[in-house]
């Protein structure tokens, strides 16, 4: 449960490191060797929910017919075959699957941001390290 909350949390963390100056990511590098001697990593493997779309039978049958000829136009006969099939919708289908997780990334995650937010302060005077260029 705590890597699908932690999930959004990354993905959110590597939006925001997108848009981030070149200052910021300095000042985040700087951080990071505090961070991992602070929030070592620890592996452990958990249970992970994850979703796929799959294709089930929806209570509905298709049918095509088809008609298959033998010989020429006028002299050949004809023949009609019908083939059915049932009918599918899309739907969701649910399952775990064990996953390696670190336990420590959201809290070192944290650190290297609170961290490189703090140098910003310092260096430039706002928390994003802009240097108004």
């Amino acid at each position: 449960m705590k890597a699908r909350r932690l999930l959004p949390l990354l993905a959110t963390a590597s939006l925001m490191a997108a848009c981030a100056t070149p200052e910021y990511h300095a000042a985040a590098d700087e951080c990071r060797g505090p961070a991992q001697q602070t929030y070592p990593v620890v592996m452990q493997q958990q249970m992970v929910r994850n979703s796929r779309e799959v294709l089930v039978p929806d209570g509905s049958t298709i049918c095509e017919t088809i008609e298959v000829k033998n010989g020429d136009k006028e002299s050949g006969f004809k023949q009609t075959r019908t083939v059915c099939r049932p009918g599918m919708r899309k739907a969701i289908e649910y399952y775990d699957e064990p996953r390696m997780v670190d336990l420590n990334q959201g809290g070192r995650d944290a650190y290297v941001r609170q961290c490189a937010r703090n140098l910003c302060q310092q260096r430039y005077g706002n928390l994003d390290c802009k240097t108004g260029k």
